[in-house]
């Protein structure tokens, strides 16, 4: 997998008004933590966040006020649901000869028979699989082919696998499928409009007879 290097200054204001300033600067904070160590509060240039956002499940080697470097890989980005703009970020110390847990983006990729012949719906319904292995092994993608497919058909967790990779979860857990082919129901008759225009004299008739026997 890709190593992604990143520049971070430590910073000693963790309250609130110390963080709004430091997102009125363009930056944005963050917490490093590592079991068994103290945490490590920091600020990033958004812009150079913006770099690793595509990279969630990517290795990260942190460089702290140029000289500190720690491996990690991103827990949490916090993004404000406004503006879509990042406010926070957690990063999570590693060893490289221990084995965690991450969440990694999965990719179909072709066209399901399904699709192209009978006119089904590719529908992708997990677009993350979380998985355990050493930092080292964590893949950048998870890519699945789709081209087998036929309508009702589908793939799940079961069906990924990668050396040295444990998938975690339901492996019946559905990641896409096939749907079937929507059927339109025929639209009704519309009414003859000899019937309708033919109907409404009989009522005037009717009324008038009525007026007339009173």
């Amino acid at each position: 997998m890709s190593e992604i290097t990143l520049n971070v200054v430590t910073r000693a204001g963790i309250g609130t008004q110390a963080v709004k300033k430091i997102r009125r600067d363009e930056k944005v904070p963050g917490i490093f933590y590592h079991h068994g160590k103290e945490n490590v509060a920091f600020m990033i240039d958004r812009q150079l966040l913006r770099t690793i956002r595509g990279h969630k499940s990517a290795l990260l080697d942190v460089v702290f006020d140029g000289k500190d470097h720690k491996k990690c890989v991103i827990r949490e980005i916090q993004f404000d649901p406004i503006t879509n703009r990042p406010i926070h970020l957690d990063l999570m110390g590693i060893k490289m000869t221990e084995k965690i847990r991450v969440s990694v983006h999965i990719s179909l990729t072709g066209t399901p028979e399904g699709v192209r012949v009978s006119g089904g719906t590719l529908q992708q319904v997990l677009r993350e699989a979380d998985i355990e292995c050493l930092p080292s092994d964590i893949p950048e993608i998870i890519e699945l082919d789709v081209t087998a497919l036929n309508v009702a058909e589908s793939l799940s967790l079961g069906d990924i696998h990668i050396d040295k990779v444990i998938v975690l979860g339901d492996p019946d857990t559905v990641i896409a499928t096939v749907a079937v082919p929507r059927v339109e129901a025929p639209a009704e008759p519309a009414e003859p409009a000899e019937e309708a225009a033919s109907a409404e004299p009989e009522v005037i008739t009717r009324k008038a007879k009525e007026e007339t026997e009173e």
